[in-house]
């Protein structure tokens, strides 16, 4: 996993935020591989914390996630639950259609009426 990250009008993160960051997104990695992640982090002048985060899987799929807070680690859990519920959207939506695909393919089965069961 490539973790990039980029910082405006805040010091670079810690070593210690970077490995809370970095193990919240190995639990999203239980659900989908992951490639690439981008994590983007900014403070405003008001003090709050603007955090983008965008992951890409390695079937090609993108996931992202934004939010702003008092502090980096409200916004990385807040965002955690954000990509794995996007995760879990994918996931379920192709077995559904493949799930489809079979039914429409049994519905056009025809048995032959003199077969005998």
């Amino acid at each position: 996993m490539n973790v990039e990250y980029y910082h405006k009008n805040i010091d670079p993160l810690s070593d210690a935020t970077r490995e809370y960051i970095e193990e919240k997104l190995e639990s999203i990695g239980k659900l989908t591989e992951i490639r690439d992640v981008r994590v983007e982090v900014s403070q405003r002048k008001d003090g709050e914390f603007y955090l983008n985060v965008s992951l890409r899987s390695t079937n090609g799929e993108e996931y992202r996630a934004e939010e702003k807070s008092e502090s980096i680690q409200a916004n990385i859990d807040i965002i955690q639950e954000e990509i794995k519920r996007q995760v879990r959207s994918d996931t379920e939506r192709a077995r559904d259609l493949s799930r489809r695909g079979g039914r429409s393919i049994k519905k056009k089965m025809t048995v032959d009426e003199d077969a005998r069961f």
